[in-house]
């Protein structure tokens, strides 16, 4: 009897007290009657069948004991009606009847075990009654129905207690399973919190790096700008032969190509995987490391005439197309995942369809940190982030932004 329909031990005990019963009982008729008989081996014949119906109804199907009304009364019926008549055969057997006592309650459900003590106690007061005759004396009734209050009394409160104790264990697994929920649960946030901190930090340098482009692009290459525009205009009005002629060339290659050279630097302060240039390109690459590093097939098209965003922009369509990738390897377990990106004349879309094992978006909230992130995001240029899945036919994700051309000044730095 394992696991949650385990009996307890006093349960076992009583369980095997039928077993018992029908041993002892038995030893003693050897004893008394060592010569084999055709009596002998009917009461044999009986205790065996009472062993044999024992295990089968309780041992054999630990899960019908106070479970199945059904078969627990028929098993009880049988098991009582096989005590009397070995008990009418040889009085040793008596002890086959007070075994009875206990199996009522451990295999009747519910009230069905106090009308099972009734009738024993009934069966153990009939050769009394045979001996002093119809009606039975009042003593006899009194000690029959005192008896069988008594049985009563101490198999209801032991079933009391057990019931309490499974409550406990219940109770206890319950707090358990709590715990490693809790313990699940913190370990997310834990986890949650450093990928938000990592965020946290990438959006710092993000955005320093950001700052200091612009601030390269309002001073030094302004200024550089500036210089080269009077330098060239100053070039048309010195005479070929003029001495300061060398001068005025020398000044105006040396802007030009420090000019060129903070142009340089400002590109490179730029998020790494949009170095390629455009944005189609970038993620173009992103798609290709992913296909190389998962082994699903994956591809990228652009559609419409691409045109330069702002950088936030850019990124942000980026970030989308690395998470939604990373999203896929995690949990789609798709064949094949085809990214798009469309630019049209006031948006520009990127969508990334897959043929994995989807899921229900309502059942899965708001999803997790990084499409939470992702939202965010979109969110700050007025753009819109959809997800159509279900269980079974993969995901579609489709991301939305306005086409927010760069500010001149942005232009030339890219």
């Amino acid at each position: 009897m394992d696991g949650h329909d385990a009996r307890s031990r006093w349960d076992r005990i009583w369980l095997l007290s039928v077993y018992a019963a029908v041993a002892a009982a038995s030893l003693v008729v050897v004893v008394r009657w060592p010569q084999p008989s055709s009596g002998l081996l009917l009461d044999f014949g009986l205790a065996g069948l009472v062993a044999a119906w024992h295990w089968w109804m309780v041992t054999a199907h630990p899960r019908w004991p106070e479970r199945s009304a059904g078969p627990m009364t028929l098993y009880f019926v049988v098991l009582f009606g096989l005590a009397c008549w070995l008990f009418a055969r040889e009085p040793i057997y008596v002890l086959l009847l007070l075994a009875c006592y206990p199996t009522a309650f451990v295999t009747l459900p519910g009230w069905l075990a106090y009308p099972g003590v009734a009738a024993v106690s009934v069966a153990l007061a009939f050769p009394a009654v045979l001996d002093t005759g119809w009606p039975p004396p009042p003593s006899l009734l009194v000690s029959v129905g005192s008896g069988t209050a008594l049985v009563c009394a101490v198999g209801g409160a032991l079933r009391a207690l057990e019931a309490e104790a499974s409550q406990r264990r219940r109770a206890y697994e319950d707090l358990s399973a709590t715990h490693t929920r809790l313990s699940d649960l913190a370990r997310r946030n834990a986890d949650l919190q450093d990928e938000l901190l990592d965020r946290a930090r990438e959006a710092g340098v993000l955005t320093e790096r950001t700052r200091m482009a612009r601030e390269l692009h309002d001073t030094l290459a302004q200024g550089l700008a500036g210089i080269l525009t009077h330098l060239e205009a100053a070039d048309g009005y010195v005479p070929p032969d003029h001495p300061a002629r060398t001068h005025v060339e020398v000044a105006r290659d040396t802007a030009r190509e420090n000019l060129a050279e903070a142009r340089r630097w400002m590109m490179a302060l730029r998020p790494t995987p949009l170095d390629a240039g455009t944005l189609p390109a970038a993620i173009a690459s992103v798609v290709e490391r992913w296909r190389d590093g998962t082994g699903t097939r994956a591809t990228m098209k652009a559609t419409g005439t691409p045109v330069r965003l702002r950088p936030e922009a850019e990124e942000a369509l980026l970030r989308a197309a690395q998470e939604a990738l990373a999203n896929v390897a995690r949990h789609a377990r798709a064949g094949e995942v085809r990214v798009t990106l469309s630019f049209m004349d006031d948006v520009v879309a990127l969508d990334v369809r897959d043929d994995g094992v989807g899921f229900d978006p309502a059942g899965a909230g708001g999803g997790g940190f990084g499409l939470t992130a992702m939202r965010h995001r979109v969110a700050r240029f007025a753009g819109t982030l959809e997800i159509e899945s279900a269980p079974g036919r993969g995901t579609a994700l489709s991301v939305s932004i306005p086409a927010v051309r760069p500010e001149p000044q942005e232009s030339e730095c890219v």
